[in-house]
């Protein structure tokens, strides 16, 4: 009993060679996947995760100096600090002077006039 639905032999033989290559590609790409997943896929990850590792390294070395530097920044002497609150405190003083004897601002009310 023939369970071809096919009466001609070629035409038998060229379905079989068919079925016989389907079967194979299915091999090949279970293969393909099975080598994907098990060594192409971890490796780019792994290349993924090194490169995070290290910007995230060259971050914190970046991050570090410059807090280093800003701590420098803060730490300079009280002397410094005063000296600098001491000169503003007498620009604002001639400003305020200056102001107060009449020169600028009476010729700005002038003006503005």
């Amino acid at each position: 009993m023939n369970t071809s639905p096919f009466q001609d032999p070629r035409a038998n033989d060229l379905l079989s060679r068919v079925s016989e290559d389907v079967s194979l590609l299915r091999q090949d790409i279970g293969h393909l996947f099975s080598h994907a997943t098990r060594h192409t896929l971890p490796a780019g990850v792994r290349g993924l995760a090194d490169s995070a590792k290290n910007r995230i390294a060259a971050g914190r070395v970046y991050s570090a100096e410059h807090l280093r530097a800003l701590r420098n920044q803060v730490n300079q002497p009280a002397t410094a600090w005063i000296g600098g609150a001491v000169v503003v405190g007498l620009i604002a003083a001639g400003i305020y002077w200056f102001c107060k004897d009449g020169c600028c601002c009476e010729e700005m009310a002038d003006e503005d006039i």
